[in-house]
C-alpha cells in the first residue's frame, strides 16, 4: 500500500488487501472484494499473485534451512492466511523474529491483534514509502549484526515509484540483507494484465505490472541464487525437506508447492538476492 487508508472500513470500496485475501481463499473479504476477484477470475492476474506468495513462503523456507536467516520482514504483509511467514521461521528457529507492515486498516487490525501472541512478532502500518521510518521500525525490532531478509511480494505494483523506492531502502538495509521480491509483468499476457491492470484503476486501485528489465533494475544491488530471476513457479520446493513420517510434511509443503504447471509462463517474476559491497554492485 503506498497511501494511508481511511480510519474506517469502507465496505464497498475494495481494497488490494482483501484482493488478495480471495485469491488465497481466505475470508476476510467483503462482497465488493469477491466480486472484483471474480471479474479477474479470467485473467493471469491471479495465478501470478498466489504463485507469487506460494514462492514467498518457500523462500521462507529456503533461507530458513540453508542460509540461517531467523529475521524477517514482510512490506505490505495484506490479511492472514496460513501459513504465515512467522509459523514457517519459527519451525527452525524457535526465536526467529517477524516484522510485518501494511497500512491497510483491515490488515492492520489483524496486525496487532497478533500482537497478543507469542513474543517475537511484530506489526506496524507504516507507509512503506517512507523508507526512513521503514528503517526506523526495522531497526527498533530487529538484530542488524544477524541475518535478516526483506520479502516484498504483491507490493511492488501497488507503488508508482516503486523502483526508486527499492533503492532507498537497499541503500539503508546493512549488507548481506536477503530480499526475497515478486513482481507481476505484462510480458507474456499483456491483454490480460492490463486489463486487470485497467479494472483495478477503474476502483481506485493503480497498478503498475513492469518488464523484465525494469524489475532485474530494482534487484541491481543484490547477488542473485539460482536460478535468477524467473518465473515464480520456477522455484521448486526444497527436495531435501525431511518427511516427518506421518505425512505432516508434506501437507505443510503442499501449501506452499507451486500449482501453476512449469512448462507455463506465469504473469510474473520472482527472485531471492543477497545485499553485496557498494564496490561490487552492479547491473544483472
Amino acid at each position: 500500500m503506498t497511501t494511508r487508508p481511511p480510519h474506517v472500513i469502507d465496505p464497498y470500496q475494495p481494497t488490494p488487501a482483501r484482493l488478495h485475501n480471495v485469491f488465497l481463499r481466505g475470508k476476510d473479504h467483503y462482497e465488493t472484494d469477491k466480486a472484483l476477484a471474480d471479474a479477474l477470475s479470467s485473467s493471469t492476474l491471479r495465478p501470478a499473485l498466489t504463485e507469487s506468495r506460494r514462492f514467498t513462503r518457500r523462500a521462507v523456507e529456503y533461507l530458513s534451512d540453508h542460509h540461517g536467516v531467523s529475521q524477517f520482514v514482510e512490506l505490505g504483509c495484506g490479511l492472514p492466511h496460513a501459513p504465515e511467514i512467522h509459523d514457517l521461521a519459527g519451525q527452525h528457529n524457535s526465536t526467529a523474529r517477524t516484522l510485518y507492515v501494511d497500512t491497510d486498516i483491515l490488515a492492520a487490525t489483524h496486525g496487532r491483534a497478533m500482537l497478543h501472541e507469542p513474543p517475537r512478532r511484530f506489526f506496524t502500518d507504516t507507509d512503506i514509502t517512507d523508507t526512513d521510518a521503514i528503517m526506523r521500525d526495522i531497526t527498533t525490532v530487529m538484530d542488524m549484526t544477524a541475518p535478516a531478509a526483506v520479502c516484498v511480494s504483491g507490493t511492488a505494483e501497488l507503488i508508482a515509484d516503486a523502483p526508486t523506492v527499492l533503492a532507498e531502502l537497499t541503500e539503508r538495509l546493512p549488507v548481506g540483507t536477503w530480499l526475497v521480491l515478486t513482481h507481476v509483468t505484462d510480458e507474456f499476457y499483456p491483454q490480460h494484465i492490463q486489463a486487470a491492470a485497467d479494472s483495478l484503476a477503474c476502483v481506485g486501485i493503480p497498478y503498475h505490472p513492469r518488464g523484465r528489465d525494469e524489475i532485474t533494475a530494482m534487484l541491481a544491488g543484490y547477488e542473485l541464487l539460482a536460478p535468477g530471476l524467473v518465473a515464480p513457479h520456477r522455484w521448486a520446493p526444497n527436495p531435501n525437506r525431511d518427511d516427518d513420517g506421518d505425512g505432516e510434511g508434506v501437507r505443510r509443503l503442499s501449501a506452499i508447492a507451486p500449482r501453476h504447471r512449469a512448462a507455463w509462463n506465469l504473469s510474473a517474476y520472482a527472485a531471492i538476492g543477497q545485499l553485496r559491497p557498494v564496490g561490487v554492485r552492479g547491473g544483472r
